[in-house]
Order: C-alpha cells, then structure tokens, then sequence
C-alpha cells in the first residue's frame, strides 16, 4: 500500500519499539511519543508525559499534519502497575486525551492496544488467586466482556469511548464534517513475549502454573506478530470501531490443545468446538477483515529447538 503517515504514542516500548520498526520499514511517516527518551529510535520521539492533557498535541505539532492514523500504546501495562484507581483514571485519562486529539485533528483512524482482560477474568489486585476459568471457549472478540481488575476495565471503557467517537453523530459534536470519518481498531492482545521470552517459553517443556497463564487460556502472541497486526489495523479498510482478537494459533505451554481441555476446561462451554477446531482461540474475524494470521508459534520454535514432538507444531 502507499505510504501512510503515523503517530505512535509508547513508542519506545516492547510494542511500540517494534511497530515503530515496521512502520519505517514499510515506508510509512512515523512521529513517536513517549514520556522517556530512547535514543537511536528510527524516527522524531516526542518526549512527553501523557498524563499531561496537551502532551499528545506535540506529536501533532511534530508531524505538522493531520496523522492518517494514531497508534494508541501508552498505558499502564497491568493491574499491579499501580493502585487499581490509579491504573483506572489515568489509563482512562490517557486515552480519552489521545483519542479526542485524533478526532478534532483530523485523523482517519485510531489503532488502539486493548487486552484480553477486557473480557476475560483475571486474578485481581489484591493477590487473589483462587482458581478462575475462562467463561467460554474458544477466546474470541464475540464473547461478553468481563473485567475482573481496574487495568481490564480501564480497556473496555476505552472501547466503548471509541465506539461513541465512531459515531456519525457524533461527528458534529466534535466539529467533523460527515465525509471526514473517523474509523477505529481496538486489538485485544494477550501476554506480549520478545524474542527472548519467546524462546524461553518454548523451551520450558515442564508444568507451567495455572495462575500464570490458564485464566487466559494460556493465549500469547509474539512481539512481531503483534506489530504486524497493528500496522495492518492501520492499513485497512475499516469503517467505525472493529474490536478484534489477535493471538497466536497454539498455547504458550508444551501440552497440547487437547491436552489442555482435558485438564482445565472440560466444563468450559465451547470446550467440544475448541477442542474441535484444535485451537484455545478463534482469530477468524482479523483474518477476515485485516488479513492477519500468526506466523511465529511456540510449537514451531520448540521443533526447530529438537524438543519436539512435545505439544503440536502449528503451521504458519
């Protein structure tokens, strides 16, 4: 595709660092923000804190035109981050500054990092860890969200917020005309592993604990997939506010999917099609509408280690 002009907020971030890669790989414009300076970084960062309300219009000012889409990464990064209404107000704060800042600026589209924690129930802030389940199988966009901690819920108020500003009517309000639509792509990403996490989890061939991953139904996705994602996000054709789950094919653990229902999830409603399908999680709708699928999978690496056939080798 031609050549599109992003700013990217977090860029100096897991995510951020390799989306911002990416971006300038594939010929985009990037402008970046973060509030800690990176040096080195491919392209201008904006060194701003975006607790602060006007910080994300110096991003604006940097580019010096209306940004075809706004990469939305800065947030607290879990519920431990800090005391639950802390994670709750200014995740909140943050992304209510940015995203109104690309609607009144004129930007087509808005990426915005989601979780899986908008919907699936996790361990919450006060260490408890009693046992949990996902509430259906296979993980998907579709499923009814329940938040269980202030960092999930910080999320799902954010999509709800995009959904609003994706709103025809709601383009008067913000001083829009009707044909300058804004659109929206909120990615419910699950546990974000580097390449060094990711060979890590590949070759850990024992018993990984529950409390650590079944709650989520052991879902990951590699950091470069996940960057592949949000670029196509900003890519695509889309029009108002698409949430979509993007995760890799297999479990980060060595069992297999089978396995995996057998032991945890044999109540599970969804459990016979999961196991059916020989996935924990259904990315069909971003295949669909953003033609993206995982390519980089624990399984594979743990074959190209020689620690197979221990789980199942997904294809690319």
């Amino acid at each position: 595709m031609s050549s599109i002009s992003v700013i990217i907020t977090g860029c100096n971030g897991r995510l951020g660092r390799a989306v911002g890669d990416l971006a300038v790989s594939r010929g985009h414009t990037v402008v970046g923000i973060d509030a800690a300076p990176a040096p080195g970084r491919p392209h201008p960062v904006v060194v701003e804190d975006l607790r602060h309300p006007p910080a994300i219009h110096r991003a604006f000012e940097r580019l010096g035109k209306a940004p075809d889409a706004v990469v939305h990464l800065a947030n607290h990064t879990n519920s431990l981050a800090a005391p639950a209404e802390v994670v709750l107000r200014e995740n909140v704060s943050m992304n209510t500054s940015v995203f109104m800042a690309a609607a009144q600026g004129g930007a087509k589209r808005i990426v915005f990092s989601s979780s899986i924690q908008a919907f699936i129930a996790n361990f919450d802030n006060d260490g408890g860890m009693g046992v949990r389940l996902p509430h259906a199988l296979p993980l998907s966009e579709a499923l009814e969200p329940r938040p269980s901690n202030a960092y999930g819920v910080s999320k799902l108020v954010s999509e709800r917020m995009l959904d609003t500003l994706c709103d025809a009517d709601t383009f008067k309000l913000i001083g829009r005309a009707p044909g300058e639509r804004l659109s929206a792509a909120s990615l419910r990403l699950p546990y974000i592993l580097n390449p060094q996490m990711f060979e890590g989890a590949a070759r850990n061939t024992g018993a990984v604990d529950y409390r650590w991953g079944g709650p989520e139904a052991f879902a990951y996705i590699h950091v470069d997939d996940a960057a592949d994602a949000v670029l196509r996000a900003c890519e695509a054709t889309l029009s108002g506010h698409e949430v979509f789950w993007v995760a890799a094919a297999d479990p980060r653990v060595a069992q297999t999917v089978e396995e995996l229902i057998d032991r945890h999830y044999p109540s599970v409603p969804g459990a016979d099609a999961a196991r059916r399908m020989r996935r924990l999680g259904d990315c069909s709708k971003a295949q669909r509408l953003l033609g993206w699928r995982s390519t980089r999978h624990v399984s594979g690496e743990r074959a190209r280690l020689g620690l197979s056939p221990v789980g199942e080798v997904i294809p690319a």
